[in-house]
């Protein structure tokens, strides 16, 4: 892990989820972020990622394109469907069959242009290059944001509720609060994502 991240992170390890359903693809890039000081989380369907994913408590998002049949299963939805929860978390997107498919390539633009994600092709050195544009993006992160981030992610997975002047509250719901609104952002020179659907 490069210097610039691990000293925001201190002695945390930042969390990652790697949603592919390729065994290998998954299992190796999973291998090469553990190597690289990361915590990881590996998933072969949406629905284990669904299930697993919680807005604030990962720090960066490494997904397959095409994880089915099924175009609303992949990896462009994962990152709209993540983007109305945490506009912050960096997100990776893979594929090896972009090819010269226009609509694909048009989808992909918007995603990079608002998305906050990075593409890499699949081939030689593919993963090498996915965990080093994980690494890009996350340099990229809003410092104070992901300060308080780091100071609710432990609460927020353990269940914890606080006391408001509303009643109590979970840590889960105000972490995912805090990440689902641009507009948090302390450090508006490193935003990492607009919120999909504004300008």
């Amino acid at each position: 892990m490069r210097k610039t991240i691990s000293k925001e992170f201190g002695d945390r390890k930042p969390r990652a989820i790697v949603l592919d359903d390729n065994a290998r693809a998954r299992q190796m890039t999973g291998r090469h972020l553990r190597r690289r000081g990361f915590e990881t989380i590996e998933c072969a369907t949406t629905e284990q990622f669904l299930d697993k994913w919680l807005p604030g408590t990962v720090d960066v998002v490494i997904a397959d394109w095409q994880l089915s049949s099924d175009p609303k299963k992949h990896g462009d939805k994962i990152l709209e469907a993540v983007r109305m929860r945490d506009w912050d978390v960096p997100f990776v997107l893979v594929s090896g069959k972009l090819d010269e498919d226009s609509e694909r390539i048009k989808i992909l633009q918007g995603l990079l242009n608002k998305g906050g994600a990075a593409f890499v092709q699949r081939g030689e050195g593919g993963i090498k290059k996915a965990c080093e544009s994980a690494e890009d993006l996350m340099e990229r992160r809003d410092l104070a944001l992901l300060k308080l981030i780091l100071s609710l992610r432990n609460a927020a997975m353990d269940g914890e509720k606080i006391r408001t002047s509303s009643g109590e509250q979970s840590v889960a719901k105000l972490l995912e609060s805090i990440v689902s609104n641009p507009k948090t952002s302390h450090d508006a020179e490193r935003p990492i994502a607009q919120k999909l659907g504004q300008p």
